[in-house]
């Protein structure tokens, strides 16, 4: 009488191997993850950058134009979207306290201004760290 040996033949992966590649494609997500939020932060930070730089060429512009800078956000704004002024809608939506920008007109000793009785010879712009996910604002004067 012969006894028939059954082999068993594997032809698949086991749990335990199933389960180390989940694991590494879970680390590896993971990083990618943390990388792309990074550069995303990043690339935030740039554009916020950008609009401050392109903001102080306008807030000269406009002090050229008016001898002073603007008393409010407000005016400056009239002024961006003017055709007759700034001519740029694009910048005047996006440098609003909504987005995360402050425009603080001064005296240039930091008082208070309002054009009609103390001229506005300077200013503060600042974008807020909250639009990047940064730890410090950037701010930029005259």
């Amino acid at each position: 009488m012969q006894v028939r040996q059954h082999k068993l033949n594997s032809k698949g992966f086991t749990l335990i191997e199933l389960l180390i590649v989940i694991i590494i494609i879970g680390i590896l997500a993971a990083i990618a993850f943390v990388a792309y939020n990074g550069t995303q932060n990043k690339a935030h930070e740039a554009a916020a950058q950008s609009s401050l730089s392109e903001a102080q060429s306008k807030l000269a512009e406009y002090n050229s134009d008016n001898g002073n800078y603007p008393a409010t956000q407000a005016a400056f704004d009239s002024w961006l979207t003017s055709s007759s002024g700034g001519d740029n809608t694009t910048l005047a939506g996006t440098l609003t306290t909504a987005n995360g920008y402050t425009y603080t007109p001064n005296d240039g000793s930091g008082n208070s201004c309002d054009d009609s009785t103390t001229q506005c010879s300077a200013y503060s712009l600042t974008a807020n760290a909250s639009i990047w996910s940064g730890s410090s604002n950037i701010t930029v004067t005259n």
